[in-house]
């Protein structure tokens, strides 16, 4: 998906068919869509984004995997006439009205694609044993640990399925098609032999009944025995344990999901911070564009004092609706210290879009979200462990030790719903979460793994990602 001008890529342009179903380009302009063979003939492509003219094209039509995309011109006086001129203020306070029937806030079928990216470094990796009663655990075991431990790590998980509920935290369901990690088979296997040989020493040396105390200074803990082990899993057969695996990866992924959609809602409102805290920014009418036919208010945003982020609101002129948001901080959104324990989270970068379905009402069309944080961790720690059945004195063993970590990581997660579908409370309660599906683990990208699906493209790095041996 290129300029037509400038032939430069056009990064979330929606793409769809008459029918419904969609996509979304990515940072780079790419895009993948699926359809069925039978719909060549009776279904038209749509290309919008905001600022251009879109582009409509039968599917027969279509020759080229090159998009150009002609900038849209202006006309002022269609908008003016449309809202009578209001301010920013007032477009922000009008955002707000009326959800309900600018918005699809019912139960839904989407179809859904979820990407996330990330990487993670050990700044400072230190342990100092002072005092240890399991043998093993002694200082040379931890230097071998911590000098094996990969210092940085790189990951790529991905996930298709259908996702049914509507933007609360209770009523989700969720079906998965298909999942990917892209993994240093050799890291990971690195990490995986560290935790058996763990989960071997602990057995070996702590009784199943036992609980520990972790200490470090005045702060405190309590951990079962079955946290730390997993010793239970042992009696359980194979198929049991796949089926456990399947049904835990499901969970996971359905948070997920559900941690990102449920923040958009909040009974009838938009539950974005830059709206519930309108009164912190200062907004202003930066132009006037178009997303198709509709015309589109583009506002931009910043801090009156103290608020964390700037950025920039899209706004269905006709309808007063929010259409796209983009943002990013400009200060430190956490920054604490205290006592040898820190954490700084310094990036948080934030997409979201909404897509007109057939009905008239926006649905979540792509969410975006990137952040990047530093920890660190310098205090003695202190794990003892305790037992109340055994007879004499309750403590058994002890581990004392000086620890000094220091990290840091970025995550993205990158959400597309291509197809949003209205669908009855009965429906709803006839859907059964069926675990089905455990991610294929590949060291390199594979170009074929999502053939006949679709999904937001893959950028350069993922398409580059390749475990050097």
């Amino acid at each position: 998906m290129l300029d037509s001008l400038n032939q430069k890529p056009i990064p979330f342009a929606s793409i769809y068919l008459k029918s419904g179903s969609g996509a979304v380009s990515n940072e780079e302009g790419r895009f993948r869509l699926r359809y069925k063979a039978e719909e060549v003939l009776k279904d038209s492509l749509f290309i919008s984004c905001m600022g251009y003219k879109t582009l409509s094209l039968s599917l027969d039509q279509l020759q080229d995997s090159i998009f150009y995309l002609p900038p849209k011109a202006i006309a002022l006086n269609s908008v003016i006439l449309s809202n009578k001129q209001l301010s920013a203020d007032e477009i922000v306070k009008a955002i707000q009205e009326d959800i309900p029937q600018k918005y699809e806030l019912g139960l839904t079928e989407k179809k859904v694609f979820f990407r996330e990216t990330g990487n993670s470094k050990f700044e400072k990796l230190n342990l100092n044993i002072k005092k240890t009663t399991i043998e093993e655990f002694n200082q040379v075991f931890w230097d071998s640990i911590f000098r094996n431990i990969p210092k940085t790590n790189e990951w790529y998980q991905e996930f298709a399925g259908t996702l049914y509920g509507d933007y609360t935290e209770d009523n989700q369901k969720m079906e998965l098609d298909k999942a990917l990690d892209l993994e240093d088979k050799e890291k990971s296997a690195i990490f995986k032999n560290t935790e058996q040989l763990f989960d071997t020493i602990i057995k070996e040396n702590v009784k199943s009944t036992s609980y520990f105390k972790v200490r470090s200074g005045i702060i405190g803990t309590k951990l079962d025995t079955d946290e730390i082990n997993s010793a239970k899993q042992d009696t359980l057969s194979a198929e049991e344990k796949e089926l456990h695996r399947k049904k835990d990866f499901l969970s996971w992924k359905k948070s997920k999901l559900t941690n990102l959609l449920k923040n958009l809602f909040k009974e009838h409102e938009l539950n974005i911070s830059i709206l519930n805290k309108a009164s912190k920014y200062n907004f202003t009418v930066n132009n006037l564009t178009f997303f198709g036919d509709t015309p589109v208010y583009i506002l931009d945003f910043s801090p009156k004092r103290n608020a964390d982020f700037a950025g920039r609101l899209f706004v269905d002129a006709d309808r007063l609706a929010l259409i796209r948001l983009e943002y990013k901080n400009i200060q430190n959104i956490s920054d604490f210290s205290l006592l040898g324990v820190s954490y700084l989270e310094d990036l948080k970068e934030v997409i979201v879009q909404f897509k007109k379905g057939l009905n008239g009402k926006y649905s979540a069309e792509y969410l975006e979200f990137n952040s990047g944080f530093k920890g660190g961790f310098e205090r003695p720690l202190v794990i003892t462990e305790k037992n109340k059945v055994v007879k004499g004195r309750n403590k058994q063993n002890q581990l004392k030790m000086d620890l000094d970590i220091a990290t840091r990581q970025y995550q993205k997660y990158q959400l597309v719903v291509f197809e949003t579908t209205p669908i009855s409370q009965e429906a709803f309660d006839a859907i059964k979460e069926e675990p089905k599906v455990l991610p294929v683990n590949l060291s390199e990208y594979d170009p074929n793994f999502w053939e006949g699906y679709s999904i937001i493209e893959p950028n350069k790095a993922i398409k580059a990602f390749k475990v050097v041996e």
